[in-house]
């Protein structure tokens, strides 16, 4: 991974951790991991550094990054809160 898109994860990393959710385009998380497809390789380590951005911001620690796909953009976002049907 080049510097400047590792500066640009952990810019959208801190944004996660502070605003709750993040976005960035599919094709641009792919072109920094310098891969095809999001992989469960790039959620690995993608995993790894919300671990290490925790030790840093320790009110994170207990939270967990997830993950979704919504119409070319990968969602990245802690605290999350879905509501079904309320018929």
């Amino acid at each position: 991974m080049q510097k400047r898109h590792e500066n640009s994860l952990n810019d959208l990393l801190e944004q996660v951790a502070y605003e709750g959710f993040a976005s960035v385009e599919k094709w641009q998380m792919t072109r920094w991991y310098e891969q095809e497809r999001f992989s469960v390789g790039i959620r690995r380590d993608i995993r790894n550094r919300w671990d290490e951005l925790s030790s840093e911001l320790t009110w994170i620690k207990n939270k967990t990054i997830v993950f979704a796909e919504v119409k070319g953009q990968i969602l990245l976002m802690h605290d999350h809160v879905f509501w079904g049907d309320d018929n």
